[in-house]
């Protein structure tokens, strides 16, 4: 499968942006053929279309929220279906406060949960009881 019918087929975004930048790859390569070049500049500018219609339609960038001021600066941090990827400073987080580490990743609520389940049946079997 060539670039360009990767992008035809390709919807992630993600996956998308792999594709501009390996079709970047192959223009700049001197040992391309003209086939493949005009394969990637075909292939480049339908990632692009596909990346800004995206855009447009709000699916593509995850909303920002403000994160607090850090060193005199403004950070913010990525809202919705983000997510947290495991790196190497994670796994060391991991080890030493693994609390944290669920907080972070968003592990914990689902730790939470569980414990409100078994709150909630422990008091529907006092009142049961009663």
């Amino acid at each position: 499968m060539n670039l360009f019918d990767a992008a035809k087929s390709i919807t992630s975004i993600i996956q998308l942006g792999e594709i501009v930048a390996n079709a970047a790859k192959a223009i700049s390569d001197p040992s391309s053929t003209p086939e493949e070049k005009a394969d990637a500049s075909k292939a480049s500018v339908l990632a692009k279309k596909k990346i800004a219609n995206s855009k447009a339609k709000g699916g593509a960038v995850t909303k920002m929220y403000n994160g607090g001021m850090a060193h005199g600066r403004k950070h913010m941090y990525l809202g919705g279906d983000s997510s947290v990827k495991d790196n190497a400073g994670l796994r060391a987080l991991k080890k030493a406060s693994p609390a944290a580490y669920n907080k972070i990743t968003g592990r914990w609520c689902l730790e939470q949960n569980q414990k409100l389940k078994e709150i909630i049946l422990k008091k529907e079997s006092m009142i049961l009881n009663l």
